[in-house]
C-alpha cells in the first residue's frame, strides 16, 4: 500500500486554494479540519452523528482500528472514513473532495483514560486502512517538514512577528515545499527552489506542471 503523492497537513493549511493546487499537480491530500473552517467542521461532525443514527452499517464498513502498547500506556485509534455526499453543503469549492475521516484516539495510562477526536477531509477514495496510514505518517512527515523548512527557508530564524504575517508566511513556505515535492525535476528540495528562483520556465513548471 503506497502513500506516495498524498499531501498531509494540519488545519492551518486546510484551504480551498491548497486543495486546488494539489489536485492540479496530480496529488492527493489529507487535511485536518478545525475551527479555522468552522462551518465545515461542524457539518462533518453532524454528518457522522446522522450516519451513526441512520446508517450504522456504513460506519462499520468505514472503520479501521489500530492499538499500540508500550511505555506503560495503551493507545487505541479508530479511523472511520465516509464518502462525501450532497448532504455536506460545505463540500463545494474543495477540489476533488471525496471522503472525510474521523479519528478517535483513546489513551489508557495508569488507570486513566483520555479521549480526543479529530476530523480530516481527503481526495482519497474509500479505503480506511490507506487513510489511517496517511494520517499516521503525518507526524513523521511533519518532523521532516520542520527540518526542511528550517534548513531551506531558515524558518526558525524568521523575524516576522506582526499580525497574521507569521501564519501567512508559514503557509507560503509549506506550499512551496509541497509543490517542490510533487515536481518531477531531478534535484534536491533546495536545488529545485533555487532553479525556480533563477528561471521563469522552471518556476512555471513547478507551479503549473
Amino acid at each position: 500500500m503506497t502513500i506516495t503523492n498524498i499531501i498531509t497537513a494540519d488545519a492551518m493549511h486546510c484551504l480551498k486554494k491548497v486543495t486546488t493546487a494539489i489536485d492540479k499537480k496530480g496529488g492527493d491530500y489529507m487535511l485536518q479540519v478545525k475551527n479555522n473552517q468552522g462551518k465545515l467542521n461542524k457539518e462533518i461532525q453532524a454528518f457522522y452523528h446522522k450516519t451513526r443514527r441512520d446508517e450504522p452499517e456504513l460506519i462499520k464498513q468505514g472503520e479501521f482500528e489500530q492499538v499500540n502498547d508500550g511505555h506503560g500506556r495503551i493507545e487505541q485509534r479508530i479511523y472511520t472514513q465516509l464518502a462525501v455526499t450532497e448532504w455536506l453543503e460545505q463540500r463545494k469549492g474543495w477540489a476533488n473532495f471525496n471522503t472525510i475521516v474521523e479519528v478517535e484516539r483513546k489513551r489508557f495510562v495508569k488507570g486513566k483514560t483520555s479521549t480526543e477526536t479529530a476530523y480530516y477531509i481527503s481526495s482519497l477514495k474509500l479505503n480506511p486502512e490507506q487513510a489511517a496510514k496517511a494520517i499516521r505518517s503525518h507526524w513523521g512527515i511533519e518532523n521532516s517538514s520542520h527540518w526542511v523548512l528550517d534548513m531551506t527557508f531558515r524558518e526558525d530564524e524568521s523575524r516576522i512577528r506582526r499580525g497574521d504575517a507569521p501564519e501567512n508566511m508559514a503557509t507560503f513556505r509549506r506550499f512551496a515545499m509541497n509543490l517542490a515535492r510533487l515536481s518531477p525535476i531531478k534535484d534536491s528540495m533546495k536545488g529545485k527552489l533555487k532553479q525556480a528562483a533563477w528561471s521563469n520556465d522552471v518556476r512555471e513548471k513547478l507551479m503549473f506542471g
